[in-house]
This record gives C-alpha cells, sequence and structure tokens, in this order.
C-alpha cells in the first residue's frame, strides 16, 4: 500500500513528465504557453484549479522575467514546494535552450545563406507582436503617451542604461495616477524572507565586479563573465515577456556601439529561428550570447558556454523572484500601488514593442530597398510572414520550416 510520501513521489514524477511534455509541444508564446497549462494541467490531470493558473500567472505579470515561464515554476511550487519548482524549470527550458544551442553551432558548418529570408520573416513576427500588444494597451492619454515617449526613447538613444530609467518612471507615474485609491489603501503587514530578493542582487553586484576587474587581467575570460552580467541584468528589468526582451538584446548586443556582439542580420534570424522551437521565448538570450562568443572569436566550446551564460543569465533572476514572491503573493496581492503601477510599466514595455519593430525596420530602409529580385523576395516573405499570423491557425514552425527551405533552394539555383 502507497503511504503518503510514496504517492507525493509518484505525483511528482508524473507532474514531471507532463512538464516534458509541455516543453516539447508548446509552441506560440507566452499566450498559448497559458492555454496549454490550463488545458493539460487542469482540465486533463486536475492538478491545480483555472483559477489558481490565472490567479498564478497574475502574479508574474507584475514581476520582471519570462512569465509563462515563471507561472510554470508558480504551480509546481504550489503542487510540490521548491524542489518540485526548480526541477520542473529545469525540464521546461531544456529543449528550446539545446535547439538554440544547435541553431548556434550549426552556423559553424551551414551556409548562412540558407536563413536569407529568415531576417524579414522576424520582422513579420515583431511587427504582429506588437500589434497585438497594443491591444493591452489601456485607451487613454496617459498610457498612450507614456507608450509613445518610451518608444521614441528607444529608438533615439541606443543605450541599455535607457530600461530601468523608462520602466522604473512608468511605474511610478502610473502609481500616482490615482491618488484617493492610494489614501485610502488598507496597510497590509506580514514578514518578508529576504534571502532569494538578496541573493539577486548580490549575485548581479559580483558578476559586474568580478567582469570589471577581469576585464584588463584576465580579457579570454571575462568576457563570458560580462556578457553573463549584461545577460542577467536584462532579466531583472524585462516587464512584457519575449517581445520586451528583444527589444533590450537589440540594443544591447546589436545597436549599442560600445559592444556590436550581433550583426543585425544574426539577430533577425536568431528571432526566426526562435519561431520553430518550443517552450519559453527567453531563450533567444541562449542563442544571443552563443552567437556573441562566436563573434568573439571563441571556437565551438566557447560558443556552447556563451549558450550555457545566456540561459542560466536569463532565467535566473525570475527564478529566484518567484521563490520571493510566492510565499507572499496571498499578502502582496492586496496592494493596490502593485496593480496602479503596472499599467504604466506596461505602457512602457509595450512602447518597447514597438520600438524593436522600427529598428529592425531601420536597416532595411536605410539601403535603397526594393532594387533587386532578393529584395522583392525579402519583402515577399514579411507580408506573407504578417498574412499567414493573421489569417492561418497553424504553428509557426511550418512558417519557418518554409522559409528556410525556400532559402536552401535560392541557394541550390544560384550555386
Amino acid at each position: 500500500m502507497l503511504t503518503k510520501t510514496d504517492y507525493k513521489k509518484v505525483r511528482d514524477i508524473v507532474f514531471l513528465k507532463d512538464v516534458m511534455l509541455l516543453s516539447l509541444s508548446a509552441f506560440g508564446g507566452p499566450e498559448m504557453h497559458i492555454s496549454l497549462f490550463i488545458k493539460q494541467l487542469v482540465h486533463q490531470k486536475k492538478y491545480i484549479s483555472e483559477s489558481e493558473v490565472l490567479e498564478l500567472n497574475s502574479l508574474c505579470q507584475i514581476l520582471p522575467g519570462p512569465s509563462s515561464t515563471q507561472t510554470l515554476t508558480a504551480i509546481a511550487f504550489k503542487i510540490g514546494g521548491p524542489r518540485l519548482a526548480f526541477l520542473a524549470l529545469m525540464i521546461w527550458i531544456l529543449p528550446a535552450t539545446i535547439l538554440m544551442t544547435l541553431f548556434v553551432v550549426s552556423t559553424n558548418f551551414v551556409n548562412p545563406h540558407i536563413f536569407k529570408f529568415i531576417g524579414p520573416m522576424a520582422i513579420g513576427f515583431v511587427v504582429m507582436a506588437a500589434l497585438q500588444m497594443t491591444k493591452l494597451l489601456q485607451k487613454n492619454t496617459k498610457t498612450i503617451a507614456l507608450a509613445i515617449i518610451s518608444a521614441t526613447a528607444a529608438v533615439f538613444f541606443h543605450s541599455p542604461f535607457l530600461f530601468p530609467i523608462v520602466l522604473i518612471l512608468g511605474g511610478v507615474i502610473s502609481s500616482y495616477w490615482d491618488r484617493a485609491e492610494q489614501a485610502t489603501a488598507q496597510k497590509v503587514g506580514f514578514t518578508i524572507r529576504w534571502a532569494n530578493l538578496t541573493l539577486m542582487f548580490l549575485i548581479l553586484i559580483t558578476v559586474a565586479v568580478v567582469g570589471l576587474y577581469t576585464k584588463t587581467t584576465m580579457p579570454h575570460w571575462s568576457q563570458p563573465i560580462r556578457l553573463f552580467e549584461n545577460t542577467y541584468r536584462m532579466g531583472i528589468m524585462v516587464f512584457g515577456g519575449g517581445n520586451v526582451l528583444y527589444t533590450m538584446i537589440l540594443t544591447e548586443f546589436v545597436e549599442f556601439k560600445a559592444k556590436h556582439y550581433l550583426t543585425i542580420q544574426e539577430f533577425n534570424t536568431g528571432i526566426g529561428l526562435l519561431q520553430a522551437v518550443p517552450g519559453p521565448t527567453f531563450s533567444i538570450a541562449t542563442y544571443a550570447n552563443g552567437m556573441a562568443m562566436k563573434n568573439l572569436g571563441y571556437g565551438i566550446a566557447g560558443q556552447v558556454l556563451g549558450c550555457g551564460v545566456g540561459t542560466i543569465a536569463i532565467f535566473l533572476p525570475g527564478t529566484l523572484l518567484i521563490f520571493f514572491v510566492y510565499p507572499i503573493w496571498n499578502r502582496i496581492k492586496q496592494i493596490p500601488v502593485i496593480y496602479r503601477s503596472l499599467k504604466g510599466i506596461i505602457a512602457v514595455s509595450i512602447g518597447l514593442v514597438w520600438a524593436a519593430a522600427i529598428l529592425m525596420i531601420i536597416p532595411y530602409l536605410k539601403n535603397q530597398w526594393l532594387t533587386n529580385a532578393d529584395q522583392w523576395l525579402s519583402f515577399a516573405v514579411f507580408i506573407l510572414t504578417i498574412l499567414y499570423l493573421k489569417w492561418i491557425k497553424q504553428p509557426a514552425v511550418f512558417l519557418v520550416l518554409a522559409v528556410v527551405l525556400a532559402g536552401y533552394l535560392m541557394l541550390l539555383m544560384n550555386a
């Protein structure tokens, strides 16, 4: 006869198996991920109620980091505690990060012209993401103004230092929009365990100091440390999911003149290939760090190291935040200022996605656009991507495969 402990072990193993199935089938970004969680973990397996999933997702929406990944981690935390949450996180991110690592390594052996149409397709994905996120923008003058200001600032000031400034300002401004509500808000008292939050910032300070110290003394080892710090900092600041992370990587790894870790073509290729990968969209950081190590002159081992650095750095802050916040969530959700500040943060995040779409289009506009057959084909791929995402209700992986095949056929024809 199974004891209570034996039952818990069996349940945890079955739950982790279900997480593995999700990690292999969850295409389409956070919105699709949440619907799959509800379908498989609620309706089919009844681990948790639908209202609980939606409440946990609302918690993750007010935190920086990968919202669907944090939601799954919180679900596992609720079911089996921190150990199960950590194991579920590892299983969830594994397939996506392995595939993105393989994409990076493949660039050493595959003719890059095979991916020539991935860039225009990626722009189509980001443009559609910007349009879809605009629907989340509250239709009032203040939120629209915040979105426009943040988008304009991101386009004109190509600096990673911009993001914390506009996000903090957006939250502070929106928290004072309704002072009457603030005045009547009840104070909520509770005990906070600061260990995970302290650890999160301690890691950031440590890697920043070590990266700066080793920059001149051990430059070969300093580079992955500084990449970790760059990506970890994004993980702390990114509100709004993968689409906002695209903007941060584009600004810090591509546009920021002091670095230029990636070309715009490599960045667009990564965004496009990501659409063929199940699981978290934050795995774009795996690709970006691996390609950065390649462009910095590291071999395949260094590129794989870069992918590992990017993976840990982007997912660790959000995980530490969930482990910090979840135990006190029932108290936090009673604080109205949390939701009021979220309005401004969401508006700023939407503006940053607008900026990503604009920044990805600008390089094409700077050239003599639509003057040869390849440019016309690229434009056609961009338009077809928009139409596919708008009207064809099929996984994006089919579109990615078709675009890669088109690039391969063009390569054969020009051989």
